[in-house]
């Protein structure tokens, strides 16, 4: 695979990360409240965190991960990507902190996995969420994830040590049973 796979939703854009992005992402990343919330990224965030956010999340083998910059209204929003392609994909995502709860999120990952699961017909994608990340958690469940259990895991925002995670997994299946409830949510 070749071509970088651009979303489009009614109101977002998923597209491959560009060099471009890199003083949106420090700006959005020097908030703690997100990066307290991700594995990968450190607080304070900086201009070379950009960089090699960039360089990590720019598209690569595609075969590999798929990491798209999701855009409202042409401005960079956040970030949702799955790696680990040829094994059980991870999922990760990420808002900007002033589009939290109005359904962004919800509308960018629900593109993401119907690309992945759909497809590319990965049979199931697993994601975690921090256990004070009650937000994340209850997106993954909209979204037709399945809880499979606890773990922990670091945060290079939080001070050192291991922190609970909550455990979900999808299938296509699962997914499309939570598409069909939420349009009939909507119809009601």
């Amino acid at each position: 695979m070749t071509t970088f796979p651009r979303l489009r939703t009614s109101s977002l854009t998923l597209r491959e990360w560009r060099e471009t992005d890199a003083p949106r992402i420090l700006e959005l990343l020097q908030n703690q409240n997100i990066t307290r919330m991700l594995a990968t990224q450190p607080y304070p965030f900086t201009k070379a965190d950009a960089e090699v956010f960039l360089q990590r999340f720019m598209p690569g083998n595609l075969g590999h991960a798929v990491n798209w910059a999701v855009e409202l209204q042409g401005e960079v929003i956040g970030g949702v990507g799955a790696g680990f392609l040829q094994k059980t994909p991870d999922l990760a995502f990420w808002l900007a902190e002033e589009k939290w709860e109005k359904g962004v999120m919800y509308e960018a990952v629900s593109a993401a996995l119907g690309y992945l699961l759909l497809e590319r017909e990965i049979p199931s994608i697993c994601a975690d969420a921090f256990s004070d990340n009650a937000g994340s958690q209850a997106l993954l469940r909209k979204l037709g994830f399945v809880h499979t259990g606890k773990s922990e895991g670091r945060s290079r925002a939080r001070l050192a040590g291991n922190y609970p995670t909550e455990e979900f997994c999808i299938s296509p299946s699962d997914f499309i049973a939570a598409q069909q409830a939420r349009a009939q949510e909507v119809a009601q």
